[in-house]
């Protein structure tokens, strides 16, 4: 006959100290558990606000070159218009001052734009993907808003520049007739012949009208090149504090 032993269900009681210790090691496990976590989620985000900035700079240095550009391109604009405004009080009906009147309204002056885009690529990413959340260094993300919102004049200063160029063009195609460009017996090999040049409309009312609107053109170009000219130093002083706060070259 085969003798069974059953098994001691009986278990010893734990002491005090020992669910102490058990409940420490699981505490501790959490809370190392947790700051590892932390600690990948900070080294990650620290990555991702290195890229961004890099990213920012480059963008910056961008707009930095746009900024020049166009202030440049404006600035021949609006000589371009002066010199057109010169012919206001001219006897247009005098064939040197006719010429003179069509190659000044065509030359680089009513009609011509050239605006700033800004490179805002990295600025959306920030926005739109929370990104600002992982800017930490001191006023970095406030320097950055700045800017951001800086370029609202610029943006605000287009408006009227473009709805200043806009009425020009139209006063303009009041009293030119632009169809003489496609005549060579008036403008041939890009210079104009010796043939009386035609208007549209030679009324006087309406060639002061273009005149007016020029002048408002250039107002609206000269308010432009101002906005421009005070955002530029602000793109070149936050690539400067950006650099020199992530230490970079």
């Amino acid at each position: 006959m085969e003798v069974h032993h059953h098994p001691d269900l009986h278990h010893r009681k734990k002491k005090i100290r020992e669910y102490f210790l058990e409940f420490l090691m699981i505490f501790l496990a959490v809370t190392l558990g947790f700051f590892a976590e932390g600690l990948r989620e900070s080294l990650g985000d620290k990555e991702k606000e290195k890229d961004y900035i890099n990213s920012l700079i480059r963008n910056l240095q961008e707009d930095t070159t746009d900024f020049n550009n166009t202030i440049n391109a404006n600035q021949d604009k609006l000589r371009a218009l002066e010199l057109l405004m010169t012919l206001s009080f001219k006897d247009l009906s005098d064939p040197a001052s006719r010429r003179l009147f069509y190659h000044y309204c065509t030359n680089m002056s009513i009609g011509y734009y050239s605006v700033f885009k800004s490179n805002d690529a990295t600025m959306l990413r920030l926005k739109n993907s929370d990104g600002f959340r992982v800017i930490r260094k001191d006023h970095v993300a406030d320097s950055i808003a700045k800017y951001d919102n800086g370029l609202n004049y610029v943006y605000a200063a287009e408006t009227i520049y473009w709805n200043a160029t806009d009425r020009a063009i139209q006063a303009a195609h009041e009293v030119l007739n632009y169809t003489i460009f496609y005549d060579t017996s008036y403008f041939n090999n890009g210079q104009y012949t010796n043939k009386f040049l035609p208007l549209v409309s030679d009324d006087p009312q309406k060639i002061k009208a273009l005149f007016n609107q020029v002048e408002s053109e250039m107002g609206g170009t000269r308010n432009y090149i101002y906005n421009l000219q005070r955002r530029l130093p602000y793109a070149v002083h936050l690539i400067r504090f950006l650099k020199d706060k992530y230490g970079i070259e």
